[in-house]
């Protein structure tokens, strides 16, 4: 178990607060784009949806790719996360300004602007989840770095989700309507910035640790191919897609709910989005204590049947009243704090997994996987919003829907949700790496590093 003596407890912190720069810009953009393309851009619901489908879905061709060039001797992941998190603050402003033209320029527009966007917060999401495990490769040390990072995404989460409502508000008194937006994203943007400057000069002079594996590149296709053959990929890869399959729907249609079925205005965003903030601030701690004393698997499940539990009573409660959205956005936020908590902390196994297997280490490559994965679910879940409402009859040019699209509105947000959230609590009960599973793969990569080229251990054997 490494670690490198250049790894400060400060320069961890610096390190841990750099999920600012890329949670503020995602947050931000699966709360409001539909929504501003809808109601602000005048852009048809299901135009709309796919918009966020396509440029996604672009992005997530790039992932692989970065994943790759992250692996090549030589890279720079420093400088890449560093360009790509000022580029995505940039891009997010321009994501959030309102052209004239019609429906087809404002796709074109909206489409290419978004599709730069989520390729530059590639550039930096993949390269900044991956060195960790160059900084350490302790499991429990990995479990809490992610965990504080995770505490510290409540405050991010409420920024992306609650302050652009503000910052509209506040702009709205010099601006118009739809300059105010503009404004509002590129203050976002600007933070996020920060935030990705304070992690490049917390990690600048940190020493990677140099393990002792093949250094030489495969082609993208035999290593993508090789990696797909990992057992526990058939696991890892749909428990992340329906996750951020039923995150993308639930963030989305809150606003909706919140507006149409509730009848409040949309500034309860920021006050209903702290039930999110207390949810990661009490449970991060909790789940990181589950995780390193038991297993990350344990504090996963448990948050998702919580969540399970919860959406049945919203759906038996309903959704009407202030109180019931504080209610709904904390259940929601109970699988949220387990999944967000860990996930790249179970793309930590699989580079193990990879290394024994391999012997190779390619950490971007693996890491890629969540990323291109979340893209999908996120995309996917952003089109099935717009085909979804436009199912339950909701008109935006209406300012008062029929009680059967209040009633689908409700089921969005509840059974739809609750659904996926099932399928993938099924997955990562199925995921087959656990905390002793990933001690063995510890220990057998470091044998093999110190000289036992050959040596095999029978009980991993099984799982790939």
């Amino acid at each position: 178990m490494k670690k490198s003596d250049s790894l400060t407890p400060l320069r961890k912190l610096g390190y841990e607060s750099g999920i600012g720069s890329e949670s503020i810009v995602y947050n931000m953009f699966y709360v409001y784009f539909i929504l501003f393309l809808t109601t602000v851009a005048g852009i048809n619901p299901v135009l709309a949806g796919t918009i966020s489908l396509i440029s996604v879905c672009v992005d997530a061709i790039t992932d692989p790719l970065i994943g790759w060039i992250c692996d090549k001797p030589g890279t720079d992941m420093k400088k890449y996360m560093l360009i790509g998190g000022v580029f995505t603050g940039i891009l997010l402003g321009l994501t959030f300004i309102v052209i004239p033209g019609s429906q087809a320029v404002k796709f074109v527009y909206y489409t290419l602007v978004s599709s730069v966007m989520w390729v530059s917060y590639t550039m930096f999401c993949i390269p900044y989840y991956a060195c960790v495990t160059q900084m350490t490769d302790n499991y429990d040390e990995l479990t809490k770095i992610r965990g504080i990072s995770s505490m510290m995404n409540a405050l991010f989460i409420y920024i992306g989700a609650a302050l652009p409502s503000v910052f509209v508000g506040v702009y709205t008194g010099v601006l118009n309507e739809k300059t105010a937006w503009t404004a509002a994203a590129f203050s976002i943007g600007l933070l996020s910035i920060i935030f990705g400057l304070i992690n490049h000069f917390s990690i600048k002079d940190v020493k990677f640790i140099k393990k002792a594996v093949q250094e030489d590149n495969d082609g993208i296709m035999k290593t993508y191919k090789d990696l797909l053959k990992l057992k526990p990929m058939k696991w890892f890869i749909p428990w992340i897609f329906f996750m951020l399959f039923s995150n993308a729907i639930a963030t989305a249609n809150v606003e909706y709910v919140i507006i149409y079925k509730a009848g409040l205005p949309a500034t309860v965003i920021t006050e209903t989005s702290a039930m999110t903030v207390i949810c990661f601030l009490v449970g991060s701690p909790i789940m990181t204590w589950v995780a390193t004393k038991w297993d990350r698997k344990h504090a996963v499940i448990a948050g998702y049947v919580l969540c399970l539990i919860g959406l049945v009573f919203v759906k038996m409660r309903g959704i009407n009243t202030l109180l019931d959205i504080f209610i709904l956005q904390g259940v929601t936020g109970l699988a949220g704090v387990g999944f967000w908590c860990f996930f790249y902390d179970f793309s930590y196994d699989l580079i193990e997994l990879d290394e024994y297997k391999n012997r190779k280490n390619r950490a971007g490559c693996i890491t890629s996987f969540p990323q291109l994965v979340q893209k999908f679910g996120n995309a996917v879940g952003l089109q099935a919003i717009g085909i979804a409402l436009a199912m339950v009859g909701f008109d935006a040019a209406k300012e008062t829907q029929s009680a059967s699209t209040l009633t689908g509105l409700e089921n969005i947000s509840t059974l739809f949700v609750g659904a996926c959230l099932l399928i993938s609590l099924i997955c990562i009960i199925k995921y087959p790496v656990n905390k002793s599973k990933y001690a063995k793969l510890q220990a057998a990569n470091e044998r093999r590093r110190s000289g036992e080229a050959d040596f095999v251990d029978p009980d991993l054997e099984e799982m790939l």
